[in-house]
């Protein structure tokens, strides 16, 4: 079942990541014009909270009719292609001119490690790949647990406890260890309960818990503004990303009940939205470096140049989600059997 509600949550997460990077192209190019407001900056970790959720969610849902060689090629196309090929235009970039790409990280980051996905003490050639980093350990532990043929619930509960344990004594230290041991993946994990409830049929108190998510995010937005703690810290992921997992369980237990039509463009948004993630700091960047040349500048033109950040973003993620993903994934699919021609079947008419 494809759950149209977590689709276009994936739209919404995207476009609050795109959201809160255009808080700081505002602040580089729009001449001390800034018309987004200071909590706009939190709709970046939240929707990445979100993004981790909906992820934990679909991984739990689709993985009890997956192989595990099936369910980790799945996860590589699904990932791997738009991935690489972002951060192959980001490498050009890089080789022509070096201090456009990157410039906060304490030195380049490994382009192997960058590729592959794999932790350093820098963020990768990407910038927005580290989440992937976190994604692809967390599609490694489901596969293996696929492969040993481990109950998912007991296995999650074990992950959860182990990491509180390490986190308590304080052992995590380098980069994969930081990544193995993150806070982060709490979120994942309270999303692959959610989903595998929702597959074992449980809906009791959908509303109640739509309800819930809908009066924490509010609340946790504000109070992470104030805060300004690290996004990978314990108290973001509990303001922001504890609202996440009462929505995500109520939209999509409400929807194996009750039929619910969602905007045809924010469902579309839902599939371009890794895309949309993937290249919408390029994006806005090149039209930043585009809007700071303009001749003139006041609330009006960065309205207009905010309004049009977002839709450029929305339209390549569209065009890569076709030409990128959507092939991609396309390989998984097995090619319809053609039904053996009749024996003594007449020639077919032609047609003028």
């Amino acid at each position: 079942m494809k759950f149209s509600s977590i689709q276009c949550f994936r739209g919404l997460a995207a476009n609050a990541v795109v959201l809160a990077h255009l808080t700081s192209i505002e602040a580089k190019y729009g001449h001390g014009i800034a018309l987004l407001p200071d909590w706009t900056r939190a709709l970046g970790p939240a929707g990445v909270d979100f993004f981790f959720v909906i992820s934990g969610f679909v991984i739990a849902y689709i993985a009890g009719d997956s192989t595990p060689a099936r369910f980790a090629l799945s996860r590589v196309l699904r990932i791997v292609p738009a991935y690489w090929f972002y951060t192959t235009i980001v490498l050009a970039v890089f080789l022509v001119a070096p201090g456009a790409v990157n410039s906060s990280y304490a030195h380049p980051p490994s382009l192997l490690k960058s590729y592959l996905l794999w932790p350093q003490d820098v963020g990768p050639l990407l910038a927005v790949g580290w989440t992937l980093i976190h994604e692809m350990y967390f599609y490694l532990v489901v596969a293996l647990l696929l492969c040993l043929r481990i109950p998912l619930v007991p296995a999650l509960l074990a992950w959860a406890a182990v990491i509180a344990a390490v986190l308590i004594a304080g052992l995590a230290g380098s980069p994969v260890l930081g990544v193995v041991f993150s806070p982060l993946t709490y979120l994942f994990i309270a999303g692959a309960m959610v989903g595998t409830a929702v597959r074992a049929g449980i809906s009791r108190g959908a509303r109640a818990s739509l309800l819930a998510g809908a009066v924490l995010m509010p609340a946790g937005l504000v109070t992470y503004t104030l805060l300004g703690a690290p996004q990978d810290a314990g108290s973001t992921i509990l303001l922001l990303g504890a609202a996440f997992v009462p929505i995500v369980y109520g939209a999509a237990a409400l929807e194996t009940t009750h039929h619910r039509s969602w905007p045809a463009w924010l469902h579309k948004a839902g599939d371009a939205s890794y895309s949309t993630y993937l290249s919408h700091v390029l994006v806005v960047s090149a039209l930043g470096h585009a809007f700071v040349r303009l001749p003139w500048h006041n609330a009006a033109i960065e309205a207009a140049f905010l309004a049009t950040c977002l839709t450029a973003v929305n339209l390549v993620g569209l065009v890569s989600y076709r030409v990128i993903e959507r092939p991609a994934l396309g390989l998984l699919r097995p090619s319809p059997a053609r039904a053996p021609a009749p024996q003594n079947a007449a020639p077919a008419a032609r047609t003028r």
